[in-house]
C-alpha cells in the first residue's frame, strides 16, 4: 500500500500526516522492552523492536574531512547534514540552518509527558519531561569512571572539548560541549512572558528571566557581581581610584562613542576581566547601555567594527586602544606561524 494522505484515526487527534498506518506517530507509540539480548530496557516507540542504544551503531560521519563520530542511523553527522532551509508549517516563512524540517519556533510547543502516570506539562520537542528523559548513568568514555543523572553517554567533562563552530562562514574555536559557539546559536525570540522581541540564545528575555528567579538567588548574584567587580576595579587601579566625580564628568563628555546615541554610562576601553586593563580616566569613555552591555569583556578587535570604527573615529582614547590591540594580535600571529 502507498503512503497517503490521512487523518489519525483517534477520535480526539485531528492530525494530518503522509503514512500508510491508521494513526499517528503519538498514538501508535507505547511502551516495549528492548528485544536485544541481556538489554531489557523499556523504552517509548511506535515501531522498532530495539531501544536506540542497540538500534542505532556508533560510526564514524563519511563526510571528507569530518572526524566526528556519533550514533545514529544516518551516515552523516547532524552539522554535515545542517543545510539552508525553509520551514515546512503553514504560514511560516523563517529560514533557517539545520537538518529538521520545521524551524525551531515550530518544533517547540507545550506538550504533556508521555511516561507512565506523568501529568507534567513541558515546553520543547521532546515527548518527556527532563525527569523521565534523565536516568543515572556511568559515564561511556573509557577511563572515566564518572557517574551522573542525564540524557547522553558522556559525562560534561568528557563533552567538553575545544572544537571549531559548526555555522556556515563561522570558523570560531572555543571551548565547549555544542557543535555551534555562543554567537551562532542566537536568534530572533520572542520571549513567553512578556511577548517581547529580544536577539539571544535564552528562553526569556533578561528582565523576564531575572524576575522568575527567587529574591534570595538574586541578592546572592547580585553580591558576587559587585564583588567581584569591585576587586577587579580595586586590582587594576594606576593612579588611586577614580572617584564618582570622575565618571560622572567622562558620561556628560558627548554621546556614546560606539553609536551616537545618548549615554548612561561609563565603559573600560580595554576591559577588566580577562584583559588586563587598568581603572584610570585614559581608559574610561562613554557609552550607552546598550553599547556597554553587547562589549562586555571583549575586546575592540573582537566587537562589532562598524561601531568601532566609529569609535576611532571620535575618541583619540578608543584610537590608541585599538592600535595597541592590533600589534599585539599581529605579534601573536606572527608568534604562531
Amino acid at each position: 500500500m502507498a503512503p497517503r494522505e490521512r487523518v489519525c484515526a483517534e477520535p480526539s487527534c485531528d492530525r494530518s500526516y503522509k503514512a500508510t498506518n491508521r494513526f499517528c506517530t503519538r498514538h501508535r507509540a507505547k511502551w516495549k522492552e528492548c528485544a536485544a539480548r541481556d538489554c531489557g530496557r523499556e523504552f517509548w516507540s511506535a515501531g522498532s523492536r530495539f531501544c536506540s542504544e542497540h538500534r542505532y551503531p556508533e560510526r564514524d560521519c563519511a563526510a571528507q574531512g569530518c572526524h566526528h563520530r556519533f550514533r545514529a542511523g544516518n551516515r552523516f553527522c547532524s552539522r554535515c547534514r545542517a543545510t539552508w532551509r525553509e520551514c515546512l508549517t503553514d504560514d511560516c516563512a523563517s529560514v533557517y540552518r539545520g537538518n529538521a524540517l520545521h524551524c525551531r519556533s515550530c518544533l517547540t510547543t507545550d506538550r504533556q509527558c508521555v511516561a507512565k502516570g506523568c501529568t507534567k506539562t513541558c515546553r520543547g520537542t521532546q515527548s518527556r519531561c527532563w525527569d523521565h528523559r534523565s536516568v543515572n548513568r556511568e559515564c561511556a568514555t573509557e577511563g572515566c569512571e564518572n557517574v551522573y543523572r542525564g540524557t547522553t553517554r558522556l559525562c560534561v567533562g568528557c563533552r567538553t572539548i575545544e572544537r571549531e563552530c559548526g555555522a556556515q562562514d563561522c570558523y570560531t574555536v572555543f571551548w565547549g560541549d555544542r557543535s555551534l559557539c555562543n554567537d551562532c546559536r542566537k536568534s530572533d525570540r520572542e520571549c513567553p512572558d512578556c511577548g517581547e522581541y529580544f536577539w539571544g540564545r535564552t528562553t526569556r528575555c533578561g528582565p523576564c528571566w531575572w524576575r522568575q528567579l527567587p529574591a534570595d538567588v538574586r541578592a546572592a548574584l547580585s553580591r558576587a557581581s559587585c564583588n567581584a567587580y569591585r576587586a577587579r576595579k580595586l586590582a587594576a587601579q594606576v593612579a588611586g581610584p577614580v572617584s564618582a566625580e570622575e565618571y560622572d564628568r567622562i558620561r556628560n563628555e558627548g554621546p556614546c562613542v560606539y553609536c551616537g546615541e545618548l549615554a548612561t554610562e561609563v565603559d573600560h576601553v580595554r576591559p577588566l576581566a580577562n584583559h588586563g586593563g587598568w581603572e584610570h580616566p585614559s581608559n574610561l569613555v562613554p557609552a550607552c547601555r546598550f553599547c556597554n552591555a553587547s562589549k562586555r569583556d571583549r575586546l575592540l578587535t573582537e566587537w562589532d567594527q562598524t561601531r568601532v570604527f566609529r569609535a576611532v573615529r571620535n575618541s583619540p582614547k578608543v584610537a590608541a586602544e585599538y592600535e595597541r590591540q592590533l600589534s599585539e594580535l599581529n605579534e601573536g600571529t606572527a608568534e604562531a606561524s
